[in-house]
């Protein structure tokens, strides 16, 4: 094998496998708003890719009255998420994307800050369960991007070294992680949210477009 040579390809899947984050803006918006809270859109950019319980507490202290994280989570559980109650499909190009490289004998998985709960409902929406050999949500790992142990958690499970995998992130604190477990990194930019991708390898616009940039480092 090649030095190069890859085995392996990880996902984020906000912003990557599903476009959510503009519906996951909206929910998060309408929660806040019952209790006259504003989320601008410096905030909103600072939570993309996080699952960080002092970011919330810290807009939850713009409010006048106090408002407990306990109680904001209940508000939010009212209103609904993206991942139940939103149209979600997958990214264009992706179930083929990844269905031809699984036809090769390449491993997948999915590392991700949001609930297993969450990404289970999401991923069984859009009859995808069966295209990953192992998933890694925020709630199973102690340390949230950008810390590497949810990558590092993947790449254990699978039985794969750092410099096997690929992974695909959107966001600058996902391509930190990756890059900190030892990946390859392909910044994703199909969203439509800019953010900073410096640190990625590479970049990708789309799936559909995406093979002739990873193809030479494919087992």
């Amino acid at each position: 094998m090649k030095e190069m040579d890859k085995k392996y390809i990880l996902f984020d899947f906000d912003g990557v496998i599903a476009n959510t984050e503009e519906s996951n803006a909206k929910y998060l918006r309408q929660a806040l708003a019952c209790f006259d809270i504003t989320l601008t859109d410096e905030e909103r950019s600072k939570l993309i890719g996080k699952n960080d319980p002092s970011l919330i507490a810290g807009l939850l202290s713009k409010s006048l009255k106090k408002v407990t994280l306990e109680e904001f989570t209940n508000k939010r559980r009212q209103i609904g998420n993206t991942y139940e109650n939103s149209c979600m499909e997958p990214m264009p190009g992706l179930v083929s994307f990844i269905k031809e490289y699984r036809c090769k004998g390449i491993k997948t998985g999915i590392v991700t800050s949001t609930s297993t709960r969450l990404i289970i409902i999401a991923l069984n929406r859009m009859n995808m369960m069966s295209l990953f050999d192992v998933i890694i949500c925020g709630d199973m790992c102690t340390k949230s991007k950008p810390d590497p142990q949810g990558y590092l958690k993947a790449m254990n499970l699978l039985g794969a070294r750092p410099e096997e995998c690929i992974v695909f992130e959107d966001s600058p604190v996902g391509i930190q992680a990756a890059k900190s477990a030892g990946a390859f990194v392909a910044a994703y930019c199909g969203s439509g949210i800019k953010q900073d991708i410096s640190k990625a390898d590479i970049s990708v616009d789309s799936f559909l477009e995406c093979h002739e940039k990873i193809k030479s480092l494919i087992l």
